[in-house]
């Protein structure tokens, strides 16, 4: 039986580094949001806007300083195999083929080795990449890793999925092919995706909820429905009417960080 779909709820979440210097960078003002299963949630702002730094707390990699994320109704405290993550760079392992770094995780959950090389085999397939499943990473283009790293995560049946910024590295033809792919197994397969981009027309794209962050320290600033059907087209007048809107939101920030950085000011 598929995995259900978790909720994410986010309350008061709060997130200050540290400096070398010891200074402290307020990243996350308090943070509070939720999300619910199968939504798929896109996070946009300017940069350095903590929308990684979010991604990560709720991927368990970093403890926040205030408040909590939980998933499920329990508290994100670590990584856990049910919650998947994509990354920019791919995360694969270069010494596995392609077949044991979608398996790989399956392997954590205790699955016998025929039966995760099976369902390693029928997601590659899903992703067009069942002939190269004896390859190493080092002999696939970077769209084809970016593939894998899709197969690797769905393959373990996770309840919700985290993607940082998953298609920022690749060209724009196969960024588009990867797009249309995820929609794809995220709407066979419905689990709840939180997913970091600095691209408004991919998060329109993809989503249907976008929330806008702030410049530092990243708080909400609007969360927005987008009221479209898939597939979805670039050049539809409603299409267009959110992209002028989340721009309108992200060129307000961008304004008050270069008006910061003007006058030698440092934001805390």
């Amino acid at each position: 039986m598929e995995t259900q779909a978790k909720p994410v709820e986010i309350r008061d979440l709060e997130m200050v580094f540290n400096t070398s210097r010891g200074e402290q960078v307020r990243a996350l003002q308090p943070v509070s949001l939720e999300i619910a299963p199968g939504e798929f949630v896109a996070l946009v702002g300017p940069s350095g806007c903590g929308k990684s730094t979010l991604l990560n707390i709720l991927a368990g990699f970093l403890t926040p300083t205030g408040g909590c994320a939980l998933a499920g109704g329990e508290p994100i405290t670590r990584p856990d195999i049910d919650h998947g993550m994509v990354f920019q760079d791919y995360a694969l392992f270069p010494w596995l083929s392609v077949i044991d770094n979608v398996a790989f995780g399956l392997e954590r959950k205790g699955i016998a080795k025929a039966d995760r090389l099976k369902q390693a085999q029928n997601y590659l397939e899903l992703v067009g990449l069942g002939e190269f499943a004896q390859k190493r990473p080092s002999e696939l283009s970077g769209g084809m890793k970016q593939r894998v790293a899709l197969a690797r995560v769905f393959a373990t049946d996770p309840s919700i999925i985290f993607m940082d910024e998953p298609f920022g590295a690749l060209d724009a033809l196969t960024r588009r092919f990867l797009q249309h792919q995820l929609l794809e197994i995220w709407q066979r397969h419905k689990k709840t995706i939180v997913f970091v981009t600095h691209s408004v027309q991919e998060a329109i794209y993809l989503a249907n909820r976008i929330v806008v962050m702030t410049a530092r320290p990243g708080r909400i600033k609007i969360d927005q429905e987008i009221e479209l059907s898939y597939p979805r087209v670039y050049t539809e007048a409603k299409f267009r009417n959110y992209e002028k809107l989340i721009y309108d939101q992200l060129d307000e920030e961008l304004a008050k960080t270069f008006d910061f950085e003007s006058k030698g000011v440092v934001r805390d």
